[in-house]
């Protein structure tokens, strides 16, 4: 039972932090996003208008990191909670990816 604690604890973690951010660039997409490959009549973007992607992204790369750090203790609760991280990492950056191609491309475009 302690492994499945653990390992929820870590996909818990991660998604604490990927759901905002994953609505935050949602909104995003829908307020900025402009996509005209042929005329270049799209605007130039706001100057924040990549921070929800580089935040992904760090994030990502943060986490599993500290997944890695983690599978290197001896104890299987740390290796539980990593196994956790890094499956909720996974999930939190495909969930950011759905909700920021929602954004950009509508909901209708992407579910049906």
């Amino acid at each position: 039972m302690e492994k499945w604690r653990a390992m929820i604890k870590g996909i818990s973690i991660s998604l604490m932090l990927y759901i905002p951010l994953s609505i935050i660039s949602y909104f995003n997409e829908v307020q900025n996003a402009c996509f005209d490959p042929f005329t270049n009549s799209c605007p130039q973007p706001p100057g924040y208008y990549h921070l929800p992607k580089f935040a992904a992204l760090f994030l990502t790369f943060h986490l599993l990191r500290h997944a890695w750090r983690e599978r290197e203790d001896q104890g299987n609760h740390e290796r539980d909670l990593s196994k956790g991280l890094a499956l909720g990492t996974i999930i939190g950056f495909f969930m950011f990816f759905i909700f920021t191609m929602g954004g950009f491309w509508g909901w209708e475009h992407i579910l049906f």
